[in-house]
């Protein structure tokens, strides 16, 4: 199995805006995993979560998944500042993972080239996909993680979670050990800004403004 299986992966998952070509990226969950590291019972992973202004309004569905209201978004640092830090571990990757891939994968390409980066050929894998030829079932992440024995998702949930499930169900997949999660999976983006008092409505008004 080891011989077979490319060291250094990276699972990743974006909460955005909504679902069309003009929708962008709000939050993205990295995990990079080590597997000769994991099979060695070693430190194995590292983590990453941001938070972007996606300089456009959220569809009222995706807000009810992100959780992130679009006052509170305008304070958040845009993509582009972090692009250096974002494509490093895509860059170090053997393959990257995500469960729907396809989707993770157009809205990454999108934003890197929104501010002038060029993501690589990067090898995409996807979980869900897998997960399907395998067992032949609906690939939903909750479904899936019900068939491992797992509890569901809350309606509300981030892209670090999703990122590192990703990688519970393609591990499980793969027959390969699954490391501690780290406590910090369900803390804010480590980019975080905190926002301004939104306006009270009629201030004007009762102040005299």
């Amino acid at each position: 199995m080891a011989g077979k299986t490319p060291r250094h992966l990276l699972f990743v998952d974006v909460e955005t805006t909504g679902l069309t070509y003009d929708d962008r990226v709000i939050t993205l969950g990295a995990v990079e995993l080590d597997i000769e590291a994991l099979q060695d019972g070693a430190d194995c992973t590292n983590t990453g979560h941001l938070i972007f202004n996606p300089g456009r309004k959220s569809n009222p569905f995706a807000a009810a998944v992100h959780g992130y209201d679009d006052w509170t978004l305008t304070f958040q640092p845009d993509f582009s500042t972090h692009a250096d830090e974002i494509i490093a571990p895509f860059q170090r990757a053997d393959k990257v993972i995500a469960h729907n891939a396809a989707f993770d994968e157009r809205f990454v390409r999108g934003e890197f080239s929104l501010c002038g980066h060029t993501l690589g050929p990067a090898r995409f894998d996807c979980s869900m996909r897998r997960y399907k030829t395998k067992y032949s079932r609906p690939g939903g992440l909750d479904k899936v993680l019900a068939h491992m024995g797992h509890r569901g998702r809350g309606k509300q949930h981030g892209a670090l979670e999703d990122a590192w499930l990703c990688m519970r169900v393609w591990l499980w997949l793969h027959g390969l050990p699954v490391p501690e999660a780290p406590d910090h999976l369900l803390h804010p983006p480590s980019n975080w800004v905190e926002p301004e008092m939104k306006p009270l409505r009629g201030a004007r008004k009762a102040y005299g403004w």
